[in-house]
């Protein structure tokens, strides 16, 4: 026998969702950029007399982005795949962002767990 084919395959994406899937990417690929500029303050960013406290600041506003825009992409990731529509940019932001937290990570493990 064979099985009947899904509603949800066979209906076309509307308007308002591919618009709000461009809208959400693009929000995405901001926070990338965010993240990036952040990344680069953050490695630049030297520490003053009274400690690294601006530093950690920095670093702590990065991993609070980068948590909630890993969580945001998963999200919309998951919406556009039940809607039938692209999920390549969604993908491209939550790879890069897992990257760049690897690399923080790694750099934290390097300089700090490691000394």
């Amino acid at each position: 026998m064979n099985a009947p084919a899904s509603t949800a395959a066979a209906i076309p994406p509307s308007r308002t969702a591919q618009r709000m899937a461009w809208v959400l990417d693009g929000l995405l690929l901001m926070l990338c950029a965010l993240l990036v500029a952040l990344s680069y303050y953050g490695f630049t960013l030297y520490c003053e007399s009274f400690g690294c406290l601006g530093r950690g600041l920095v670093w702590m506003l990065w991993a609070v982005l980068a948590a909630g825009g890993s969580a945001m992409a998963l999200g919309v990731r998951a919406w556009q795949r039940h809607r039938g529509l692209a999920v390549r940019v969604s993908g491209m932001a939550l790879a890069l962002m897992l990257a760049m937290g690897a690399g923080h990570f790694a750099y934290w493990l390097a300089t700090t767990a490691l000394r």
